[in-house]
């Protein structure tokens, strides 16, 4: 509180200072004591106004009395009488007229004397004041009181706060010794435990001296297997480099063999019996004579005009002849020296020849749900291709390998791998040959990556599905369409600055019956005249690659223009000529013997 208050100044001046609890209760005792004197005298002055209160009424009775009391006696004329009025009065003189007396002037009225009721008046007035200058003093001592009550609570509220810092504090000092504690048992435990680590320290210093020993014997032999890596590498590169030249000396020697055996070459197969054939088989013999397995020998009976039957034996020697026993390995065997001059980076040529029903079909891509030892020539082929360029990366090489697959169908080119070949329909495409590469592809013609053999056997489903096929007289699923399968592969060598690019066309000719005997009509007809128009070019123009003519005309039909590229120059080409093992195709098979022999 301020001092300059003039209404505070009669308080106590220890009341100011409230800095303790018991001040405090010192302080509320005596405005305590002080308002129930305040209020003691205040109901005395007002019992005192009540009893001025009642003299008043009877002063006002009295007054009554008096007024009516004159009113009564208002007539008699009353005359003060005073026996010393004549010595205070002087008497005046008279005149000397006679017979009249004079009285003396009145003297002047005397003053009233205060009455009782204007004493209680000013008495009652007094107290009044009095009694308003309590009542502000008890209304000023209420709301210094009221302050003092605030400011008590105040200091409790503080006091309160002050005891609940205390209790935090004595917490947080408890807190603190247990965290000292916690930290002297870490502290000894880290004691004990430095003492551990400085035992164990003496211990890896000497180890560590036997280390270092160990290390420099170490870094001696280091030296030594450094001296001999380098020596190593310089070995491993003039080996390299070796092998390099082996390769170039294999790949040379190899095309050397194979232009030795002939650049074309033609096998002869004869397909096994199927289970459910029961016709008479054709008398085939297969002579063992050097050299072997290149003769195949066909015994047929004739009716001269005077009907008498008479044998004759027909011999054709080809490349190589496989019995009725052979398997697809066997075969596998002998055609896969092509695809290494495929892997060499020449052109290849591989295609299945025969009248329907012979086992072309069989023979280049196997049956529909193939075994590893069913498997027809075109998946073996990429996969031997697969197992070449894995063994030409220990050599740098790097390969890519792409692949299409469509068939010439009435001289007109169709899209194998589509999804939907509806989609196709009026597409036109184009046989584009790249004369600096020696490679060929088909103009919008689908194109896969061959990355692995799950893209093959996926791209083999969609061709089978796709392919043109039709019942004949030979056979119930006969292939009415040429079916080539072309595989363009390209390697880089970095190290030795050489690149590869090679093509092989593996190729599933269509039936070669006789239009005779098919006995195909309508559009089967005109497939049928295609067919053979195809495959009597396609004859013609190996008739002149082998005599080696100044001029081959691959345009006659689209089969031969596709194959310009792996049929002339230093292309290797294998016909694989199928015959059936049935007596009732012996005039088929001796049609495909005599193609065969060109």
């Amino acid at each position: 509180m301020s001092s300059s208050n003039p209404r505070l100044s009669k308080l106590p001046v220890h009341i100011n200072v409230l800095n303790s609890p018991r001040k405090i209760r010192s302080a509320t005792a005596s405005s305590a004591k002080k308002l129930a004197s305040i209020s003691t005298s205040g109901n005395k002055i007002f019992s005192s106004a009540n009893n001025n209160t009642s003299l008043k009424k009877n002063e006002s009775l009295k007054r009554k009395n008096n007024d009516s009391a004159k009113e009564n006696g208002r007539n008699v004329k009353k005359v003060p009488f005073d026996s010393d009025y004549s010595a205070r009065v002087p008497l005046k003189k008279t005149s000397t007229t006679r017979g009249r007396i004079q009285y003396p002037p009145p003297p002047a009225p005397l003053p009233k004397p205060p009455s009782q009721i204007d004493l209680l008046r000013d008495e009652n007035s007094k107290l009044k004041k009095q009694f308003e200058e309590l009542h502000k003093e008890k209304t000023e001592i209420s709301a210094e009181s009221t302050q003092l009550q605030n400011e008590i609570q105040e200091e409790e509220r503080i006091e309160k706060e002050y005891i609940s810092d205390i209790d935090r504090m004595k917490k947080r000092v408890a807190n603190e010794e247990a965290h000292v504690k916690e930290i002297e048992d870490s502290i000894a435990i880290l004691q004990r435990n430095r003492n551990v680590m400085v035992e164990n320290n003496s211990k890896l210093t000497s180890e560590m001296r036997a280390y270092r020993n160990e290390l420099e014997k170490a870094n001696e032999s280091i030296a030594e297997q450094n001296k001999k890596i380098i020596n190593n590498t310089n070995q491993i590169q003039e080996f390299t480099s070796k092998l390099q030249e082996y390769e170039r000396l294999r790949r040379k020697l190899h095309n050397d063999v194979q232009d030795l055996k002939g650049n074309i070459r033609v096998f002869c197969r004869v397909r096994p019996l199927l289970e459910s054939e029961t016709q008479n088989i054709a008398n085939f013999k297969f002579p063992k004579e050097i050299p072997f397995n290149r003769k195949i020998s066909l015994v047929s009976t004739k009716t001269n005009y005077l009907g008498e039957k008479k044998e004759s034996l027909k011999e054709y020697q080809f490349d190589q002849v496989f019995d009725t026993l052979a398997t697809q390995k066997d075969i596998f065997s002998e055609v896969a020296h092509i695809v290494q001059s495929v892997v060499d980076g020449y052109n290849g040529c591989i295609f299945a020849y025969g009248q329907t029903g012979a086992g072309k079909t069989y023979t280049m891509t196997g049956p529909v749900n193939a075994t590893p030892e069913t498997e027809g020539m075109i998946p073996r082929a990429v996969r031997l291709i697969y197992e070449l360029i894995q063994d030409l990366k220990t050599q740098c090489w790097k390969f890519t390998l792409e692949g299409q697959f469509i068939e010439i169908y009435n001289d007109n080119i169709r899209d194998l791998l589509v999804t939907d070949p509806s989609s196709t329909n009026g597409v036109k495409h184009k046989t584009i040959h790249d004369e600096r590469t020696g490679t060929t592809r088909i103009s919008k013609a689908t194109t896969v990556d061959l990355d692995c053999s799950n893209t093959l056997n996926q791209a083999l489903k969609t061709a089978a599905h796709n392919r043109a096929v039709a019942a004949t007289k030979c056979n119930a699923h006969s292939s009415r369409s040429h079916s080539v399968f072309m595989i363009r592969l390209k390697g880089t060598n970095d190290n030795s600055n050489e690149t590869r690019i090679g093509s092989l066309n593996l190729i599933d000719l269509a039936g070669s019956e006789r239009l005779s005997k098919s006995e195909s009509k309508g559009d089967q007809l005109q497939e049928a005249k295609h067919i053979n128009s195809s495959l009597s070019h396609l004859k013609t123009v190996i008739q002149g690659i082998r005599k080696d003519s100044c001029h081959v005309n691959f345009r006659d039909s689209t089969l031969t223009w596709l194959l310009k590229n792996s049929l002339g120059g230093n292309a290797k080409v294998l016909m694989l000529v199928n015959l059936s093992p049935l007596e009732s195709s012996l005039s088929e098979t001796e049609s495909s013997l005599e193609f065969a022999r060109m």
